[in-house]
């Protein structure tokens, strides 16, 4: 019989309440002999060194579930584990968690939301300042809860495919993993049989001083089987946002947990911001008054801010000087980039003392090791007593996907753009997607068509000879697949060799193709569209046969697509329109910045994907999906001015809707003629966009 445990302490995350309640129903200390019936290389270790006295076992760790048993752990492979037992009259525990438990406690809730309505149960906490409180009042309390990423961290795009990466933060307070219900089992399981290995003195010493699950994640991270060497702990592999479970390894776990004696324990670091930029609404951030503030989590544990403050770098001050290490032993200090570009983080740390620096620039989004996109600049900071080093205290700054910043040659802030495209070429997510097929005979094959003139600029002739070499076997195979699929009794025989094409088809994609690059297919393709993208002239040179073949593109939403992307570019001056209607840029070709040049990267991405390539390309010509809760999409851009002799920032001259406005450097708008600049009001309008008056 499990034991029952009614011991909580009540926490309300909107205002951190705490309301304690003792009632305690503790049984005494399980007397079951083994710690799993699971028969299996771990099981077994697991009761041999329990028999032996040296693993601790469970009987001092509840489980608890919160999705009314969706996805339960098999407690009967647990003998000596405690069950939580809620209240009858509270019903079976659903969602967030939001009640900190007493004594350990490993959970899971296999819940979520779409992305677009609210998303998984970890970015529910992200999102609130207070959320990110009480988890890091659960780590610091012995309790650590799993849950799924369901739609928030997938390959893809505004919902074609997915969302990318949309966690606002990074942190050790929980696991999150990769896939949607269910998918939290195998981190469950090998959480619980890491805590039952400790030795029965580390264990105790452990939950004592509250670093238990701490310590759980720090093993946890370096047993990642990424981890190769252990410098590799230090890198973004051993700490993504969200872990796959083909990574994990429970046997290593469990044998690092076993063999931590007490004088192994790694410190904890506690960190605290001291000093930071400050952000003004009104002169460097515009929001309306419901939105987020940029400080999303400050705690020991885990900071989050979001870069919205138009400032050229984000600065930050911390103290350190409260790491700690349980046998009060010295402690080193270790700063690494988990996740962003290098050229855009400072960190300042002379390795001994307990203050830093941090210096961070807007960042573009990024790709991650699986092909994700990110929108994050990950910092671990590390502490070791010269024995084993801890688990991460994470510091996040999260780049708004709707905005683009672009700087200028003295690294000053240059221009903003608030309601940037969708930065997806819309290529297949997945190898074995059949479109692959369809594009290797589209870039391939000679014509007279705009399509193919402007491949044969993109690819070279060999090029384009081996990629249709890949796609004549492999199409002949597709037609006796497809021929097969359509008789009944072919079924399961197409099905065969529809799995073995699709192996090949993943093959071709991966192997080198031609030329001195040593290029995949698969990259030669992405070079060519990136480059085509970035062809700054395409519109205004083929205006017209452009405006022929969205009229006739499958997409049927082609003309509109384009022609809407088109008026914002008039609207926000970076395109003008001659009275005979044809288009061109305001800016000499030879002269456009950095940033003209990506506005019209994001029309080129529309006109590729809804007229070029509309058979294989799929993508959402929609601005970059950005969490409503975090921002208000504004429909303007902002180009800033600065003194030639003094480098001082004058202020803005704003583009929208087709006019300029003239901003002084503390957010004033100047009108025409002798009147003082006026205070600026912004306000969220009923089609969400924000206003300003």
């Amino acid at each position: 019989m499990h034991g029952a445990c009614r011991a909580v302490l009540y926490l309300t995350p909107r205002n951190l309440h705490l309301m304690l309640g003792f009632a305690c129903l503790w049984p005494a200390l399980s007397a079951h002999a083994q710690i799993t019936t699971r028969t299996d290389a771990v099981g077994k270790k697991l009761n041999e060194w329990h028999a032996t006295g040296t693993a601790a076992g469970l009987g001092a760790v509840t489980y608890e579930n919160r999705d009314g048993q969706h996805s339960p752990l098999n407690v009967a492979e647990y003998p000596q584990l405690r069950v939580f037992l809620p209240d009858a009259a509270s019903g079976p525990p659903i969602g967030p968690s939001s009640i900190l438990r007493l004594l350990p406690m490993v959970g899971n809730s296999s819940m979520a939301a779409a992305a677009t309505s609210g998303g998984s149960l970890p970015r529910l906490y992200q999102m609130d300042p207070n959320g990110m409180k009480f988890l890091m009042m659960q780590y610091l309390a012995n309790n650590l809860m799993i849950y799924p990423e369901h739609q928030d961290h997938d390959l893809g795009a505004n919902g074609i495919g997915g969302y990318g990466d949309l966690f606002p933060s990074n942190n050790c307070c929980m696991i999150i993993s990769q896939g949607s219900s269910g998918s939290d089992q195998p981190f469950l399981q090998a959480v619980v049989s890491a805590i039952a290995a400790f030795p029965p003195e580390t264990q105790a010493q452990l939950i004592r001083n509250r670093i238990l699950m701490p310590t759980v994640q720090a093993i946890f991270r370096f047993s990642n089987k990424g981890v190769v060497k252990p410098e590799d702990y230090y890198s973004g592999s051993a700490h993504p946002v969200v872990f796959d479970s083909a990574q994990l390894d429970e046997a290593k776990m469990v044998q690092l947990a076993h063999e931590m004696t007490p004088e192994k324990v790694p410190p904890l670091v506690q960190m605290e911001v001291v000093e930071e930029t400050a952000i003004v609404p009104g002169k460097h951030s515009f929001e309306s008054p419901k939105t987020l503030s940029h400080k999303l989590a400050d705690t020991p544990v885990a900071i989050s801010r979001i870069l919205r403050g138009s400032v050229d770098e984000y600065g930050m001050i911390l103290h350190l000087g409260k790491t700690a290490d349980m046998l009060n032993r010295p402690v080193q200090m270790r700063f690494q980039l988990l996740q962003g570009d290098p050229q855009r983080v400072r960190i300042d740390h002379a390795g001994t003392g307990p203050y830093t620096r941090l210096r961070v620039r807007w960042t573009p989004p990024l790709m991650t090791s699986t092909g994700i996109r990110s929108h994050r600049v990950d910092i671990g900071i590390f502490a070791t007593n010269g024995v084993s080093v801890s688990a991460p205290a994470i510091i996040s700054f999260y780049m708004l996907p709707n905005e683009q910043r672009f700087y200028n040659e003295q690294g000053q802030l240059a221009e903003i753009d608030y309601h940037a495209p969708n930065p997806d070429l819309g290529l297949p997510t997945q190898g074995a997607d059949m479109r692959w097929l369809r594009l290797m005979l589209d870039v391939s094959v000679a014509g007279d068509g705009l399509r193919s003139r402007l491949m044969e600029k993109l690819l070279t002739r060999a090029e384009r000879q081996a990629t249709q070499a890949q796609w004549i076997p492999l199409n002949d195979r597709l037609q006796v697949i497809t021929a097969l699929e359509a008789k009944p009794d072919k079924k399961d025989s197409a099905g065969k060799l529809r799995a073995g094409l699709e192996k090949d088809l993943q093959k071709a994609l991966s192997a080198p193709l031609v030329g001195d690059q040593s290029l995949s297919l698969k990259a030669t393709f992405m070079r060519a569209f990136d480059q085509l993208a970035a062809f700054t002239d395409l519109y205004p040179s083929f205006q017209k046969e452009l405006t022929r073949l969205s009229a006739t593109s499958l997409k049927k939403t082609a003309a509109d697509d384009i022609q809407r992307e088109v008026r914002r570019l008039i609207d926000l001056g970076i395109l003008i329109e001659q009275a005979s209607g044809h288009v061109s840029t305001v800016t000499a070709p030879d002269k456009l910045s950095s940033a003209e040049r990506a506005y019209l990267r994001g029309l080129n991405l529309v006109i590729i994907s809804q007229t070029l390539f509309p058979e294989t390309l799929d993508r959402s010509s929609a601005p970059a999906w950005v969490d409503p809760r975090l921002t208000t999409p504004k429909p303007w851009r902002d180009v800033f001015r600065y003194d030639p002799s003094t480098g001082q920032r004058l202020g803005w001259i704003r583009h929208q809707a087709g006019r300029t406005y003239a901003f002084d450097s503390e957010g004033r708008v100047k009108p025409d003629g002798p009147k003082k600049p006026a205070v600026v009001i912004y306000e969220r309008n009923a089609a969400g966009l924000l206003e300003w008056r």
